[in-house]
């Protein structure tokens, strides 16, 4: 229990009517989470058309509630209920959830990373590094959460504010110092972050991806942004200095230590002598001669992680555990035996000798670079064809559909189209808007099978030595979202029924990844 006078002290600009001097059992924006006492936040939903949180606030006194904030103040209510106005209610849940779990961020050290593709990787390989220094370590992010090596299930990349407050509150409970935590784009404009004191953030890139919810490239970066111009001043700003909205990210933050890292000797920590195949890769990375501190160092990068997106996910891992003091050989051993985050990438190899990737890949950046890795690496080999099975989801931004479909015409030898969380959009409709990105002359490559179990049947049935096959978009996720049913279904788990099936039942032999 707090005191709501007590919590009201983390506010500012607020109107009150009815007694302060009562308890608070929690903080909610749902109202059927309400109980005995809670406090009810009346937020606007983030569906599209937006729920009104106003609409739920009777139910949330009849559930216990008696508390209400709400940014619209001249709700009538019973004697025992206060109400709280506020100019912005999401902004007031931020802070009243940080002063209601005694403001644990700052009990910890947290490294917010965020950017389009390269979140949930580089969330992955920091834990491994901040691991192998014998700590246990705390992890927020898409394929979910972790304090040490247990899992919490997540819904949300970067949780609603009064979540992520109440899970930081109990890894500071269970000896956690470091966490590593992916920030989404969605969860800085919708101020879930906001009072999280944040030690360090990275910045992976910046492209095509939820317009839909932001309108502009320019407002998505804006957003992004935020998380650099929370930064205190003793606090380390790290981006890949290759995507064009580095600078960006980095003007106007308060931080002290800013660094890019890139393929360039004009960045401060540099990149190169890169190997690729199709076991990993490895590089060197610099540590530039103004970098006082560390001025020259060199650093070899051994990783089983493929792509020169890895590279770059791996580089900024490291720049950081570098730069905050952990020593050269942990950074190095914790990289080369990292397999980075589930569903990025993750290798299968099947017993005809044909590679299968699957990846989370759902935007044209990330697509792009999928197949661009996968050309190059067969380049290398010199013979091995590419086939990719991808989608786009449903009620969400269209614009990418057609892009996406030029993209796989461009790159791959072979296309299979299906079905990718369609929701409550026609399967066709999706199907059709990624086809007309597709020329005539390359709908010779293109097949459309809207089931996916299928598409993904089709792919390795008609799979041949040495082939690569990407299967795109879902990565870790174990659902399908068609109309209203989640339905559960992973493309890994998939490959490897399917190999019992297509493969071993008939021929015998093993797969490996």
């Amino acid at each position: 229990m707090k005191n709501l006078a007590q919590l009201l002290n983390a506010l500012n600009g607020f109107t009150v009517k009815g007694p302060t001097e009562k308890p608070v059992s929690s903080i909610e924006y749902d109202s059927r989470s309400c109980q005995e006492f809670s406090m009810y936040v009346a937020i606007p939903g983030s569906t599209n058309p937006p729920t009104d949180g106003n609409a739920y606030i009777n139910d949330a006194i009849q559930r216990g509630a008696k508390t209400i904030v709400t940014a619209v103040p001249d709700f009538i209510a019973p004697d025992d209920i206060t109400i709280i106005g506020v100019p912005d209610a999401r902004m007031a849940l931020s802070r009243i959830s940080n002063a209601f779990y005694d403001y644990p961020s700052n009990q910890l050290r947290i490294f917010g990373i965020t950017g389009t593709n390269g979140k949930t990787s580089t969330s992955f390989l920091l834990k491994s590094i901040f691991d192998a220094t014998g700590e246990p370590t705390g992890l927020i992010g898409t394929t979910g959460n972790y304090i040490g090596d247990e899992r919490i299930a997540a819904t949300h990349t970067t949780p609603e504010s009064p979540h992520l407050c109440q899970l930081l509150s109990m890894m500071v409970r269970r000896g956690i110092k470091n966490v590593v935590m992916e920030v989404s784009s969605h969860a800085l404009a919708l101020h879930r972050t906001e009072g999280i004191r944040f030690a360090g953030a990275l910045f992976t890139n910046l492209t095509h991806d939820h317009l839909d919810f932001h309108g502009s490239m320019e407002r998505y970066a804006q957003a992004k942004k935020h998380l650099f111009d929370m930064l205190p001043k003793e606090a380390i700003a790290i981006a890949i200095g290759d995507s064009p909205y580095s600078y960006l990210m980095l003007s106007d933050t308060k931080a002290k230590e800013k660094y890019r890292v890139g393929r360039s000797n004009a960045f401060d920590i540099i990149i190169d002598q890169e190997n690729h195949s199709l076991s990993g890769s490895s590089y060197r990375l610099t540590f530039a001669g103004d970098i006082h501190e560390f001025q020259h160092t060199e650093m070899q990068i051994v990783s089983p992680l493929i792509g020169k997106f890895n590279v770059e996910n791996t580089s900024i891992a490291a720049a950081l555990a570098h730069l905050i003091g952990i020593d050269t050989t942990t950074i190095q051993h914790a990289l080369k035996s990292s397999e980075g985050a589930p569903g990025r990438m993750q290798r299968i190899r099947l017993p005809n000798g044909a590679l299968v990737l699957v990846d989370y890949a759902h935007t044209p950046d990330a697509l792009e670079k999928s197949l661009s890795t996968c050309k190059a690496l067969l380049n290398i080999t010199g013979k091995g064809r590419l086939t990719v099975v991808f989608g786009c989801g449903g009620v969400r931004d269209t614009s990418k559909r057609p892009v996406m479909g030029k993209l796989a015409a461009e790159l791959a030898d072979n296309i299979i189209i299906t079905d990718d969380n369609p929701r409550n959009e026609p399967s066709e409709a999706i199907i059709n808007d990624i086809l007309s990105g597709i020329e005539q002359s390359n709908m010779h490559k293109v097949h459309t099978i809207s089931d996916r179990f299928k598409a993904i049947s089709h792919a390795l049935t008609h799979s041949e030595d040495r082939e690569v096959i990407l299967i795109a978009g879902k990565g870790h996720e174990e659902y399908q979202i068609i109309g209203d049913d989640i339905i559960q279904f992973s493309d890994l788990e998939t490959v490897k029924n399917l190999i019992s099936t297509i493969f071993l039942s008939q021929h015998g032999g093993n797969s490996h990844a």
